[in-house]
């Protein structure tokens, strides 16, 4: 009963002085810098937009694969109609990999990323239609505890779909339903970045001068103060100008009255920004270009914990969330989605030889995987046969070669003591 009385949604009223949630989420949050940070504002940070592309990359290039359970282990699917929207075509308008850049984008700048499952007449899943995140609200129903989701079509048309007929996936979530917008989180250290750049435009459209004031000798009017204004600033400001020398009669002065960008510390400031927004999206630092402390050693140790510490959350979401919503409920004893790490996990080419070379020799490889693996074509049946070292066995059968071996060796000292 508590659970359902707080996913209860509240009848809201908003104004300037008290803006309600949905206020803010259309118009975005006004950090301390004075910047409001916006989904589209924020990926003008550099910093945002090449966190959110790497994830959305790691994720939509690897293969996204169907599976079903056999008596040996398992075995691929390639004609469930699962496999073929996610290996073939999603919708007819996306591709694989645009189709899954797209949901991580979502994930990773409004914390959910929310997918229409269109089901065929045979019960199957037809289509994948992404929904727009920014117009699209979970909505728990505490009269029947049914979760539903409330949508505004491209078309205009508002609609509430079922829960059976989505797919969510979110970012770091409260209350187990929605995710909460990295962006959100993280929008004073964005509009910190988002205020940096609009200074540093600002200084450079000005011919990297700083501001200052202009000492005149006496009194002058207002008008005169103008034309004074207006002439400095036509001579002194502009990348034109940025080398031009500043000639001042009739007694003026100029005198700074701000810091240089070295003085005010602004690159290191900048940096600062970097790290936060890239500790936000847990992204190695030499990934966003900052390798002031890396080394190709340790470079290799951050490309591994990526994988492990960042990536195999958001991949097991992904399946967990997938294989529940697209497979039925006897389907899901046989057959479940994987993504294949093996395009992440691949080292250089001696690394992979031996690791080749060992799982071959021990069974576990045969040819035409091997070449599979490499995007080569396989050698036919015989690259189908597997080997293994006749110098192994298995455990239960080492006590009894044993003694098959001790029995060997008394008959023969036996036959030779009658000769």
């Amino acid at each position: 009963m508590i659970f359902k009385n707080v996913l209860t949604p509240k009848a809201e009223t908003t104004d300037l002085k008290d803006p309600a949630p949905w206020f803010l989420k259309m118009f975005g949050h006004e950090s301390a810098s004075g910047e409001t940070v916006t989904v589209n504002s924020a990926l003008g940070v550099p910093a945002v937009y090449t966190c959110v592309n790497i994830l959305a990359n790691s994720i939509a290039k690897l293969p996204f694969q169907t599976f079903k359970k056999t008596r040996d282990g398992r075995e691929r699917d390639k004609k469930h109609a699962v496999a073929k929207l996610l290996e073939n075509r999603p919708n007819p308008y996306q591709s694989p990999f645009k189709f899954k850049h797209l949901i991580e984008t979502h994930r990773n700048t409004w914390g959910n990323a929310y997918i229409n499952i269109n089901w065929g007449y045979d019960g199957r899943p037809k289509e994948l239609w992404l929904l727009n995140p920014s117009v699209t609200e979970p909505y728990v129903d505490v009269k029947t505890n049914t979760l539903w989701y409330l949508t505004t079509l491209p078309n205009g048309e508002f609609t509430k779909i079922g829960y059976g007929d989505v797919i969510h996936l979110t970012a770091l979530s409260t209350d187990g339903v929605k995710g909460k917008p990295p962006i959100q989180v993280a929008r004073e250290a964005i509009g910190s970045s988002q205020a940096a750049q609009k200074f540093k435009g600002k200084f450079y459209k000005n011919g990297a001068s700083n501001s200052g004031v202009l000492k005149v000798p006496g009194m002058i009017n207002s008008d005169a103060k103008e034309v004074v204004r207006d002439e400095w600033e036509k001579a002194n400001t502009g990348l034109n100008n940025a080398q031009r020398i500043a000639i001042l009669d009739a007694g003026l002065e100029f005198q700074s009255i701000s810091m240089p960008l070295k003085d005010a510390q602004f690159v290191e400031g900048m940096k600062y920004d970097k790290t936060d927004i890239a500790m936000l999206y847990n992204i190695p630092m030499h990934m966003v270009n900052e390798l002031e402390r890396s080394t190709h050693s340790n470079i290799e140790q951050q490309s591994l914990d990526f994988i492990q510490h960042t990536l195999s959350p958001i991949i097991k979401q992904w399946e967990e969330e997938f294989t529940y919503q697209l497979f039925s409920e006897v389907e899901q004893r046989r057959y479940y989605s994987k993504f294949n790490l093996t395009s992440l996990l691949r080292a250089d080419a001696k690394s992979r030889g031996e690791f080749y070379k060992m799982m071959w020799e021990i069974g576990g490889f045969d040819i035409n995987q091997i070449l599979e693996l490499e995007d080569m074509d396989g050698i036919g049946p015989m690259g189908e046969k597997r080997f293994v070292s006749l110098n192994f066995t298995t455990l239960d059968l080492i006590e009894d070669y044993q003694r098959a071996k001790a029995t060997v060796s008394e008959g023969g000292e036996d036959n030779e003591t009658e000769d």
